[in-house]
């Protein structure tokens, strides 16, 4: 894995195997066709909601809770926290982070950007109901040929959306980002939080 950190972003370049990349996008494009993927348009029984106004955010997303989904098989996600789980150490390590308590991972989600689409709204990632979000963690699965970078305001910065590149940054106010459209091609990504206060202290994503 290689590494490389940017006012307070990681940057983890094959920092997955491609082989856990295709079956999560395989996984997803199957969850799609049976219809087993978490409606976030109007509550369910994971109490997840995603009411995101159309102008804002055009893509598709699920929202995805290891414990009680059904749309990814549990091993494909323990390995991706294993992979994950190291690259946040090289972080901690990189920043000498200290918490004072447990870090939580119970919940993720997918996003797959098609061509002009994705979330452009300038947005960060502790804000109203989410203070408990400490870092933010993101992992390209497929990538346009051409655009769908991930920008942040203050750092002047735009990250160009590599295949097994992972992210990790700072959830608050300093790292204001939104997602730039692919321009050719489409994007699919995986995106979640580090937290100080689980859903549940059981899940498999306990750090």
């Amino acid at each position: 894995m290689k590494e490389e950190y940017k006012d307070f972003i990681g940057i983890y370049d094959e920092s997955i195997s491609i082989q856990l990349c295709n079956e999560f996008v395989d996984n997803y494009e199957e969850a799609i066709k049976n219809r087993t993927f978490i409606d976030v348009s109007e509550v369910n029984e994971t109490q997840v909601l995603d009411q995101v106004h159309p102008s804002i955010r055009q893509d598709e997303v699920a929202y995805i809770a290891p414990l009680f989904s059904t749309m990814y098989p549990i091993p494909p996600v323990n390995a991706y926290f294993v992979f994950l789980k190291q690259c946040f150490k090289c972080y901690i390590k990189k920043y000498n982070v200290q918490f004072d308590g447990p870090i939580f991972n119970n919940v993720f989600k997918i996003h797959k950007v098609k061509k002009t689409e994705g979330f452009h709204a300038w947005h960060y990632e502790k804000s109203g109901r989410h203070v408990d979000r400490i870092m933010t963690y993101m992992t390209y699965l497929e990538v346009p040929e051409k655009g769908g970078e991930t920008e942040f305001l203050h750092q002047s910065l735009r990250i160009e959306p590599i295949v097994r590149r992972t992210l990790i940054w700072p959830g608050g106010f300093t790292h204001m980002h939104r997602g730039n459209p692919p321009l050719a091609g489409e994007k699919m990504y995986i995106t979640g939080w580090f937290t100080t206060e689980p859903a549940n202290t059981s899940a498999i994503g306990e750090l």
